[in-house]
């Protein structure tokens, strides 16, 4: 649980209770509720996106002393609201400090789906308007916009009054706007809070507001969009490898390797998607708590990739291998043979070597808790791109390849992608950059950029390298 304490005099502290700890205090502490509180932890406050400007937090432990008290005299300020204006004013924002703003919905849009892999959230674009005529726009994501589209269903000629509480600031083609933050955000709608009913009284005296209206969503923000106005920034992995805060990232790079040692799918209940556990002759899914009598195969696939300034391990899932590959897993599954369990399907090769920009997402889990294994939230082959944004040397080995794949004239060397409209690829052979792959990964020091502690050297290492060797592959043939 987060709370933001705030004293008599209006200053404002973070504080915090870990999971532990939150069994002593759930039924003690309350929004808008006055305590007296003493035994903390002090803390220093390190967070992407801050709700005060405080340089200590305050950690809750099961010794803390948590009194109710009653005192009418106390002024509590819930809000330290921003206008408009002020949130418009480049010098004026930091876009790490949360705010607040009081506004009326005058426009919104339809609910979207945003997917991100093999997950998916809610958002809902709003319009708010203060008392002298001035629009924000506004991003709700996850249950706010259930919240809002639940008071949207409802409303009455009277205007909807929101106050939305730990929004942070975002600047889009020159233009500010405010969207939610993760659990942070607090959206109060036509409450009796007085700086809800306050502007809400100033609004219907006036007599001038408008009726709150849907609008049609928003054209699709393209990714050159996103690289170009800094919305998702560009690194080398060098770079990121040197984040320190949980957020998402395109890297161009190219493909290796890939890491077969954690096999390239998995059976799945089909409700949940979730990997189910092997139960005799059937299966059990410990998400949905039942036997699972029909699985299906998905992909989960470990590759390794480098843009010449380091290697990073990257993770794919179902989605993203399926737009690589044109085949489901449990195609590729049903042409192997079935007692091969270090086989693998030879349609994977075709990654090998593959130049690829990809949407990197950073979880707290890879920075503390050393887990070097980054999730693929999207990519694109776009050759444009490719080259404004890759590193020099890939450039020209990607310049190299399309010359190469478009002076062949033996067929059969070519490698057919379910790509349309993209990088072409061909088989070639080995340069010394992949010859060398595993002295680069796993030096004997370990302790080169991007390399997995877990692996001191390459001694059992299951990778995949490109190969021009010829290889005898065993599949099993479908009956007609």
């Amino acid at each position: 649980m987060e709370l933001i304490l705030q004293d008599e005099k209006g200053d404002r502290i973070h504080a915090s209770i870990d999971k532990y700890t939150i069994k002593y205090f759930r039924d003690k502490i309350y929004d808008h509720g006055l305590y007296r509180m003493k035994y903390f932890v002090i803390a220093s406050y390190h967070s992407k996106f801050k709700s005060n400007s405080h340089k200590h937090k305050l950690i809750f432990t099961q010794n803390t002393i948590v009194t109710k008290l009653e005192d009418s005299s106390f002024h509590m300020d819930v809000f330290k609201l921003r206008t408009f204006n002020e949130v418009a004013i480049q010098h004026n924002t930091d876009e790490n400090q949360l705010i607040d703003v009081v506004g009326h919905v005058v426009s919104y849009e339809p609910i979207q789906l945003s997917k991100q892999g093999d997950n998916s959230s809610s958002l809902m674009n709003i319009v708010v308007e203060d008392e002298k005529k001035n629009n924000l726009p506004a991003t709700l994501w996850s249950d706010l916009t259930f919240q809002m589209q639940s008071h949207l269903s409802g409303s009455t000629d009277e205007p909807l009054i929101v106050v939305l509480q730990l929004m942070k600031t975002h600047k889009f083609r020159d233009t500010y706007y405010i969207r939610s933050c993760w659990y942070q955000t607090k959206l109060w709608i036509n409450t009796d809070l007085p700086q809800s009913s306050d502007f809400k009284n100033k609004l219907i005296a006036s007599g001038e507001y408008e009726k709150v209206s849907q609008t049609s969503s928003q054209q699709h923000i393209s990714i050159s969009e996103e690289l170009s106005t800094g919305m998702v920034s560009f690194k080398f992995i060098k770079d990121f490898l040197q984040c320190t805060e949980e957020s998402s990232y395109w890297i161009a790079v190219k493909i290796v390797c890939l890491e077969l040692g954690h096999k390239w799918s998995y059976l799945a209940c089909k409700k949940c998607i979730t990997k189910v556990d092997p139960l005799e002759d059937k299966y059990y899914c410990l998400k949905c708590n039942v036997e699972v009598i029909s699985v299906i195969h998905r992909y989960r696939l470990q590759i390794h990739v480098t843009d010449e300034t380091g290697f990073i391990s990257l993770l794919l899932w179902n989605k993203e291998v399926l737009q690589l590959i044109g085949k489901s897993a449990k195609e590729l599954k049903e042409g192997l043979i079935v007692d091969a369990d270090n086989g693998y399907p030879t349609e994977l090769d075709t990654l090998i070597e593959k130049k690829l920009m990809f949407k990197v997402q950073i979880k707290d889990s890879n920075i503390n808790k050393n887990d070097n294994v980054y999730k693929v939230v999207k990519f694109i082959d776009d050759e444009a791109l490719l080259k404004e944004y890759c590193h020099p040397s890939l450039i020209h080995s990607l310049i190299e390849a399309s010359l190469d794949c478009e002076q062949s004239i033996d067929e059969d060397k070519l490698i057919e992608t379910p790509i349309k409209n993209s990088i072409s690829d061909c088989v070639s052979s080995q340069t010394e950059d992949v010859i060398d792959l595993t002295e680069k990964l796993y030096p004997n020091n370990g302790k080169h950029v991007g390399v997995r502690p877990t692996h001191a050297n390459d001694e059992g290492l299951n990778v995949k390298l490109p190969s021009n060797k010829l290889r005898k592959v065993i599949k099993k043939e479908k009956k007609a």
